[in-house]
């Protein structure tokens, strides 16, 4: 059986990325789009009947629910499931005085980041769990670590990151025991439109340290978050 993955927030930088490595290994990818047509367009024609993109907002179950539809109509499993839609809407970073909480940033933030992927994952589990990986990898990030923090704002962002934590060790708790692995992975300072120019890393480096980590035998007692390169990270 020809393995399948679906990637969530797949219009650019990291998505955009895990999607191509995932298909220079051949798999099935249904690609999680928000925008309709965009940077996927061209590599759907590069890979012909393996690459389907599917129209998703995470914060909708209705859109979750027909996204759901969409994929049992080419597959009856799924192998992985990456939650990688995510936002960082508070910018420029401002201090508490100064946070406008009638604009439902933190509402929105809370949604897409946290709410979303456990939607999603709600949703996808029938064909996870015939799936013969049982892989769930969230995209998480070291803002969601409360043992470390050092920062003094990006309440939204860090609130969310950690609860998707919460809702990852949640998961594994529940699912384990039916042979599910459940990841979160802080994905390292990326050059994309939410890390910005200055940051460390290119989308595809991270890219090749979150395949590694999916192409892994994970079991179920072994460290849950990590950063891509599969180093544990404390909560």
């Amino acid at each position: 059986m020809q393995r399948a993955v679906f990637v969530t927030g797949t219009d650019k930088g990291l998505g955009l990325s895990l999607v191509t490595r995932f298909l220079q290994d051949d798999f099935i990818v249904f690609a999680g789009t928000y925008l309709a047509g965009g940077n996927l367009e061209a590599l759907v024609g590069q890979f012909p009947g393996r690459l389907l993109p599917i129209p998703l907002d995470v914060t909708d179950l209705g859109s979750i629910r027909q996204a759901f539809r969409l994929v049992t109509e080419h597959t009856s499993a799924l192998d992985m499931l990456i939650n990688n839609a995510g936002v960082h809407l508070q910018k420029p970073v401002k201090p508490l005085e100064e946070l406008d909480f009638s604009d439902k940033h933190f509402q929105r933030t809370m949604d897409v980041n946290a709410f979303g992927p456990l939607c999603v994952i709600q949703q996808f589990l029938p064909l996870l769990e015939r799936g013969e990986r049982k892989l769930i990898l969230n995209i998480s990030s070291e803002a969601g670590s409360i043992s470390t923090c050092r920062r003094t704002s990006e309440y939204a962002y860090c609130m969310s990151k950690s609860a998707l934590n919460m809702a990852t060790r949640i998961l594994q708790n529940a699912l384990g025991p039916r042979g599910f692995k459940v990841l979160a992975v802080h994905p390292g300072w990326m050059r994309t439109d939410m890390g910005g120019p200055e940051a460390d890393l290119h989308p595809d480096e991270s890219t090749d340290g979150i395949f590694e980590l999916a192409m892994r035998p994970w079991r179920p007692e072994e460290d849950i978050y990590m950063d891509y390169r599969g180093k544990a990270m404390t909560w």
